[in-house]
């Protein structure tokens, strides 16, 4: 096969079940020239099977020893692309058809400062059954300072990123368990502009509740690794009130998906985040009267009062 223009990269674990829908999501696409990278991450289930009995020429496989997490899958399968630009998609979500054309265009047409392209995002909730438009907002050129005070697209889903920037700032931050995306854009910013389609590109799928939470000790000492590695820049470049905006916003969005679908072991972590968030100086009074609502109540308080409101 001759070099394509785009390497995809799918980490995944124990989803045979979902990988295919998202694969199909790529043989859709309008624009063809690519190659398909799945990075096994040491799945149990029947992933290698699934995908085995795909024999197609686009799709390489690849399987881990070890589980590993995403970042090391990703930086894994990014080693072995060989296109020019790198396009990540989780086994769990979708792309629509025109996300590659569309992306691709704007590099393009764009100057060779532009280091990744993202897009809008259709956010679908697996346990409301709802599906919104995304309005987290959207930015283009030098966006260096939106992503220092906290600005982060939904999902490296979203993204197309040029193979030689991806590589200058050596991939994603496989210390780093949280936030990794929000780090990679951070780096990346520093020194490249971003832009954006301006229609949907993809379904992001929420799974949140008890499995987004397995390793809620692993996630809340993740926020404060990150925070750790970026605070002396970023007091070097927006102050101590910089900062502390910067670890307010990162602390609401570990916080939010928690209690919009809280998990049944949130009652025993809830005055953690408490803390925190009285720690960051963080004025979302919803989520303080969530949080002890779920401490006196427990988390099913949350759901009983969604379903009073109908």
């Amino acid at each position: 096969m001759s070099k394509p223009t785009v390497s995809i990269i799918i980490p995944t674990y124990n989803r045979d079940k979902l990988i295919l829908k998202a694969l199909e999501s790529i043989f859709s696409q309008t624009f063809q020239d690519y190659e398909v990278l799945i990075i096994d991450d040491a799945s149990t289930d029947n992933t290698e099977q699934v995908i085995r009995e795909l024999e197609h020429p686009k799709v390489r496989y690849y399987k881990l020893d070890q589980n590993s997490g995403q970042c090391v899958a990703r930086n894994y399968g990014a080693k072995r692309a060989t296109g020019d630009y790198l396009a990540f998609l989780d086994s769990d979500d979708e792309w629509l058809p025109q996300k590659l054309e569309l992306q691709i265009s704007l590099f393009s047409e764009g100057s060779d400062r532009l280091g990744a392209v993202y897009g809008y995002t259709y956010q679908k909730d697996v346990i409301k059954n709802e599906t919104v438009l995304s309005d987290s907002g959207f930015f283009r050129g030098d966006i260096h300072e939106k992503v220092l005070s906290g600005f982060c697209p939904p999902t490296p889903s979203l993204f197309v990123v040029k193979r030689s920037v991806y590589e200058s700032v050596q991939g994603f931050d496989e210390s780093l368990v949280t936030f990794v995306d929000l780090d990679l854009w951070l780096r990346i910013s520093e020194h490249h502009d971003f832009d954006y389609v301006e229609a949907p590109v993809i379904i992001k799928y929420e799974h949140i509740g008890d499995q987004y939470i397995n390793n809620f000790e692993k996630r809340y000492k993740g926020y404060h690794l990150f925070i750790s590695k970026w605070r002396d820049y970023l007091i070097r470049k927006t102050g101590k009130g910089g900062f502390m905006d910067f670890s307010r916003s990162v602390a609401n969005k570990l916080v939010f998906p928690l209690i919009d679908h809280p998990p049944a072991n949130l009652r025993k972590k809830s005055f953690s985040l408490i803390r925190l968030l009285i720690r960051v100086r963080s004025i979302r009074i919803r989520f303080y009267f969530k949080l002890l609502l779920i401490l006196l109540f427990g988390p099913q308080i949350i759901y009983r009062i969604r379903k009073i409101r109908g």
